[in-house]
């Protein structure tokens, strides 16, 4: 069992969207209500107030972990751009997510996705389009980029991951290199 009241109140945010709302979306009254009953008793009586705990989501907004967009007013899901990796090193490992795990699962065997693939690099960081969960190379030595998602809906991830795919074509593959994305 996860002891909550151990976690800071921006992972059990992403905790609660995460793995509490099925569509990872939920309104400010439910996540404040979850934060304030999920941290210990000092809290719970008062010390970190609705309008607080609302003042830090709109800096997680900023800060890229949530978005609004879409969405009618109120209302929060993690961002689509969101890197868990982000998140301060000093996450309680009992908050590591399955997709991570995933990512380094696969980065240890690339040849599982497809034989002969190589990883080039781990959660390569673009500096603009956003971080490539994995980034490696087939026995063709073109560029494949390889996302992993828990419970994203599938255009947004199509997008991503054509972005991520351009930006490579346009930064990295220099010799005719050819480039290809896979969920």
């Amino acid at each position: 069992m996860m002891d909550l009241e151990k976690m800071r109140v921006r992972d059990l945010i992403v905790y609660y969207l995460r793995n509490e709302k099925k569509e990872h979306t939920a309104h400010r009254d439910g996540i404040i209500e979850f934060v304030r009953n999920n941290q210990p008793e000092h809290i719970k009586k008062g010390y970190r107030t609705p309008t607080g705990i609302t003042s830090y989501l709109n800096k997680l907004k900023k800060e890229g972990i949530l978005s609004t967009e879409g969405l009618e007013k109120g209302y929060y899901t993690l961002a689509e751009e969101f890197d868990e990796g982000e998140v301060d090193a000093e996450v309680p490992q009992y908050s590591v997510s399955l997709e991570k795990d995933l990512i380094n699962y696969l980065a240890s065997d690339p040849s599982q996705i497809e034989k002969g693939l190589e990883l080039k690099e781990k959660e390569y960081d673009t500096k603009n389009v956003g971080r490539i969960d994995l980034l490696c190379i087939d026995r063709n030595r073109d560029f494949v980029v390889v996302e992993t998602k828990k419970g994203k809906e599938s255009d947004k991830v199509v997008g991503q991951i054509q972005r991520y795919m351009g930006w490579i074509n346009r930064n990295l593959a220099k010799n005719g290199e050819n480039v290809r994305g896979g969920l």
